[in-house]
């Protein structure tokens, strides 16, 4: 059977939760994983809830992350974002885990954080939802360590599950020939079309190849490399222990994508500059201005990039097959392309 890597959709609450979902997410990516993440949208975005419906769609499984936060109300339900995501997992009967923040830890975030971690608006939908939430299939979160801890026995278990289709690497799509004698499986053919699926994607009328191609051509700066490292954590950079690897702005994208997945905040306008001119201009990145600081998170564009990417391999295929530049292999990789 064709190796998969399930899409995990990770739901939360942002601002007070920014550590924790980045925890989440450096480990579905240290599981082999692909994260998804849709809190990037503002209150009355009527669009909103369409995206998350279908990026749930899209998803094999959904992790919730609650902490004490209600979170940002969906207009015509009058439900918070966080709270439809759930509610919506069971409808379409994916498999779901949640991680509640237990009470101990609450008490000690808001004397930490102060009130900006504990629900006041909304407080009496925010008890409800949460005791629903503890009456299903729930765990209970003291630290980042505890979320990373549940993640890592989460996913080999749905990864396990033959009903789950996941991505597939675009090296192992079948042939016509093999198509034929797998029409009999049914399992067998829904790895076959989401293969194809993935085959035939393209990211602003730019094939998977070529948008590889453009971002390889953008070197990194030594400014970058030197200063990559303060924005992300030990977890993050192992992605990227070597900084010489770090050669162009698909490098950049890359170690980049955990951040963007939730929305990246960058205050240092000269990486803001970087990011701006390697990946917005790419359509994978968009930016939204908050006072003196900007969040930068991916498009729809960027997202489906980034799951295609992660699709193709471990950090060291990428690297061998896509990312390497100004190398004797370099032509010759190019020629395979």
């Amino acid at each position: 059977m064709v190796k998969r890597k399930l899409q995990i959709f990770l739901s939360s609450t942002y601002e007070d939760l920014i550590e924790e979902r980045l925890a989440a997410i450096e480990a579905i990516l240290a599981a082999g994983h692909i994260p998804a993440a849709m809190e990037q949208f503002s209150p009355g975005d009527e669009t909103a809830w369409d995206k998350i419906r279908a990026w749930i769609d899209e998803s094999d499984a959904f992790i919730l992350i609650l902490g004490g936060r209600y979170g940002s109300i969906e207009p015509e339900s009058g439900k918070s974002y966080v709270q439809l995501e759930y509610e919506y997992v069971f409808e379409k009967k994916k498999p779901f885990f949640s991680l509640v923040v237990s009470d101990k830890h609450h008490e000690e975030r808001v004397k930490s954080k102060g009130l900006s971690v504990d629900e006041r608006e909304h407080q009496e939908k925010y008890s409800r939802f949460k005791n629903s939430v503890k009456e299903r299939l729930c765990g209970f979160w003291n630290d980042k360590k505890d979320i990373k801890a549940t993640i890592f026995q989460k996913l080999p278990e749905w990864a396990q599950r033959e009903d789950l289709v996941g991505w597939v690497r675009g090296e192992n799509a079948a042939s016509a020939e093999v198509a034929n004698e797998l029409a009999q499986l049914s399992q067998e053919n829904r790895e076959l079309r989401s293969q194809l699926s993935m085959q035939k994607q393209e990211f602003d009328g730019l094939t998977f190849d070529e948008l590889v191609k453009i971002l390889r051509q953008k070197p990194m700066s030594e400014f970058l490399k030197s200063t990559i490292s303060l924005y992300f954590t030990e977890d993050a950079m192992q992605l990227y222990n070597d900084p010489e690897k770090l050669k162009h702005a698909g490098d950049l994208f890359e170690i980049l994508g955990a951040g963007l997945s939730l929305g990246l905040k960058i205050e240092d306008r000269p990486l803001i500059e970087t990011v701006r001119e390697f990946l917005e201009s790419q359509g994978l990145v968009t930016k939204e201005d908050r006072g003196p600081y900007t969040i930068f998170y991916l498009t729809d564009t960027g997202r489906r990039f980034r799951n295609r990417l992660m699709a193709s391999g471990d950090l060291s295929t990428r690297i061998e097959k896509f990312w390497t530049i100004g190398t004797p292999s370099d032509s010759s990789q190019e020629e395979k392309r």
